[in-house]
């Protein structure tokens, strides 16, 4: 296996790991009333510094331990394919962001076009008695936004340097 593919395994599965006991951890919360009674610094903000530490340091480490295990250069045919697969993954990627918020602000700019100020109170109320959070529900899908991205960017690549493609 190539040093680009082994470190694409291992952001894929640290990705995973890491954002899905947050949002797992996010929805418990959510779920037992903690978020609504405390708020969210108090309940999930250690959780969140956590798992963008986590983040970063994995991320580093994913890189430096890849790169001392495994540390013949490739080809400069290799080294080619491995970019070119890193582009179209992150044109995939993009392309997750972008349709995701397109369809998010689409959504709203809808219901308020269409459905006046009405269904816009009636979604505000229901955000309010419901979850009574709704900007925080509002940055954590943001947030999951990219984390998904990023997950599709690792899956992708994994997927276009398996085919070796251009």
């Amino acid at each position: 296996m190539r040093n680009k593919n082994m470190v694409a395994w291992a952001h894929l599965i640290a990705t995973t790991v890491i954002w899905g006991t947050y949002f797992v951890r996010l929805g418990q919360s959510m779920l037992s009333g903690d978020l609504l009674q405390v708020g969210f610094a108090e309940a999930m903000g250690l959780t969140l510094g956590i798992a963008i530490g986590l983040s970063i340091l994995t991320g580093l480490l994913i890189e430096f331990l890849v790169n001392l295990i495994r540390s013949e250069p490739p080809s400069r045919r290799e080294a080619d394919a491995e970019a070119w697969a890193g582009l179209r993954a992150t044109r995939v990627a993009h392309g997750v962001v972008v349709t995701l918020i397109m369809t998010l602000s689409g959504l709203a700019l809808v219901l308020g076009a269409f459905a006046g100020p009405t269904a816009a109170a009636q979604v505000e109320a229901w955000l309010a008695d419901g979850f009574g959070y709704g900007l925080i529900l509002f940055a954590n899908a943001g947030l999951f936004v990219l984390v998904l991205a990023e997950m599709v960017h690792y899956g992708a690549l994994l997927v276009f340097l398996g085919r070796g493609r251009r």
